[in-house]
């Protein structure tokens, strides 16, 4: 059972991006450990949302999922709570939990109504920030410093400095502080939320023995199979930009049948993705023929 919390919390998340111009579905099934609870559309913009009270509460499926879902549909993945484990989440940090973004509700609002990029990450118990290595370089060559210069000031190591400058690096929320003082918040780069790093998951062995047949039976080249374990949608095949998603109905009374086409229904219009229904795994060969249709094979 939903508490009124949650409830209100995910009735939040949906007006938010509702109001960002976002096309929103909200998902209820199934009734538990779901990993999706919000799809979101807009433009080419793609995005699936978890939203539970503690983040921490999460189970590994449910994140496992998530991942899967972001490769598969190539939508940016993020999880909106008010505690992370035991602490009241901040509203101008973005928290981390296995790769995926977790923010609050004022986080963001802020965001997408209002254009506020959030700079300070948790990751682990531990404030970062990352650099953003050109306006970096570029800002200590406008104020004629050398490198060692700049690491004297900041009491880092000349090694540090160049590591700002020529890869990704994050920095502490100490030294993040003496940067700005420095060279201003502009060499600092912004958390995008539709962060797009989670598209290319590698695939995992597939369980699900009518997936797997399936997958075999098409013999397209280059094709990807997800399973998940956590939605109404039971997998999906992918090749480059296109996916079919696969709801398997064999076993189900009428109503959670129902409520799992709606739900697979709703997820697959935002995501662009073909659904194919398979209520008898006997069918494969018929099914297999509209998949390479779909894929143009």
């Amino acid at each position: 059972m939903r508490s009124r919390m949650l409830d209100e919390l995910t009735e939040e998340t949906l007006d938010i991006l509702s109001r960002a111009g976002f096309i929103v579905r909200e998902i209820d099934y199934p009734e538990e450990g779901r990993s999706v609870d919000i799809v979101g559309g807009s433009g080419g913009r793609k995005i699936i949302l978890k939203v539970v009270y503690n983040s921490g509460r999460i189970s590994r499926r449910e994140i496992d999922d998530l991942k899967k879902l972001s490769a598969t549909y190539k939508a940016s993945v993020l999880i909106v709570s008010e505690k992370y484990w035991r602490n009241e989440m901040e509203d101008d940090v973005v928290y981390v939990r296995n790769d995926i973004y977790v923010v609050n509700k004022n986080l963001l609002r802020n965001y997408f109504l209002r254009n506020n990029r959030p700079l300070i990450i948790n990751l682990r118990g531990t404030y970062l920030l990352r650099i953003d290595n050109k306006s970096f370089a570029r800002k200590r060559i406008e104020l004629g410093l050398s490198r060692s210069e700049v690491a004297n000031k900041l009491n880092v190591s000349k090694e540090t400095i160049y590591q700002y400058e020529t890869k990704r690096s994050m920095t502490s929320i100490q030294t993040a502080i003496k940067i700005a003082n420095l060279m201003g918040e502009d060499v600092f780069e912004e958390v995008d939320l539709m962060d797009e790093s989670l598209f290319n998951q590698p695939e995992v062995p597939i369980e699900n023995k009518v997936l797997y047949n399936l997958a075999e039976a098409v013999k397209i080249k280059h094709l990807r199979v997800f399973e998940f374990s956590t939605t109404p949608v039971d997998g999906a095949l992918v090749k480059d930009d296109k996916s079919v998603s696969i709801i398997q109905l064999a076993g189900y009374s009428r109503e959670e049948m129902e409520l799992k086409t709606e739900n697979a229904v709703k997820m697959s219009s935002i995501t662009k993705s073909a659904p194919i229904f398979i209520d008898d795994e006997k069918k494969i060969e018929k099914i297999k023929h509209a998949v390479k249709e779909i894929f143009g094979e």
